[in-house]
């Protein structure tokens, strides 16, 4: 079904309309990794042109790559989206700092779709992919959250490896609000709980109640881990489980493995 019947139909299904675009996404992915990183996010050898170490450097490094590769497949969806339909959506960014990153906008320039995106290293710690915007913010009817993992990738030219590269090697288009609410089952199993747009824990050493120290929306904290093989999994819930075992298999960190292990 193309995306036009699909946002046609009241009320909107938002697991159709995500399972149309993730089918966008993938292409969106092969052409970034085809034609834009190898030649514009390419870089000297490790060897030749190391990665910053400082845990500072290092996590503005990490944004600034997400944010390009932001900029890069949306621009390649765009593009996607005009093929096929002309002017009929325009994917724009938001223009000010804030949630969502994107809005897909009819002709009008109406927003339709609201989208959230987040990129993760598969070499980064976990604090670096999160998904904490307040509860309160979503929408489940048109809310959806992009997720990409990249790694860094050799260059090679006749045998030789002549320079590295990001490669996205896993993407996904879910809706916000059913990972939303996931996230808040996993806090209340752990004794927190959120009032208005705040998230509390209980503290045991001050005995009292204090704001989340940044666990919240922690990727790998999402589905607690009582909950992983769980039969009522949701086709969503799932797909997002196969994302993180995808990223964990391309990481050093072995994330779900060690949480498993520590049942947190």
């Amino acid at each position: 079904m193309r995306l036009p019947e699909l946002l046609s139909q009241e009320p909107w299904d938002i697991h159709l309309i995500s399972k149309y675009l993730d089918k966008l996404l993938a292409e969106a992915v092969a052409d970034v990794n085809t034609n834009f990183s190898p030649t514009r996010l390419v870089k000297l050898p490790r060897q030749a042109e190391p990665l910053p170490t400082d845990t500072l450097q290092l996590s503005s490094f990490r944004t600034r790559i997400g944010t390009i590769l932001e900029y890069a497949l949306s621009t390649a969806l765009a593009r996607l989206l005009k093929e096929r339909y002309a002017n009929r959506y325009l994917l724009t960014f938001a223009v000010s700092h804030e949630y969502p990153d994107f809005y897909l906008r009819d002709s009008t320039l109406t927003a339709i779709l609201r989208i959230e995106m987040k990129a993760v290293d598969a070499d980064s710690d976990e604090q670096a992919a999160r998904f904490s915007t307040p509860t309160a913010w979503i929408d489940e009817r048109r809310d959806l959250l992009l997720l990409i993992g990249w790694e860094w990738k050799d260059l090679i030219s006749d045998g030789t490896v002549i320079g590295e590269y990001p490669h996205i090697f896993a993407s996904l288009i879910l809706p916000a609000g059913e990972i939303a609410k996931e996230r808040d089952a996993r806090l209340t199993i752990t004794g927190g709980k959120i009032e208005g747009e705040q998230v509390y824990v209980y503290s045991k050493k001050k005995s009292e109640w204090v704001l989340d120290a940044g666990n919240y929306g922690k990727f790998w904290r999402i589905i607690h881990t009582t909950r992983r093989d769980s039969e009522d999994l949701s086709d969503t819930l799932r797909a997002f489980m196969r994302f993180l075992e995808h990223i964990d298999a391309h990481s050093p960190r072995q994330r779900l493995r060690s949480r498993k292990r520590g049942r947190t």
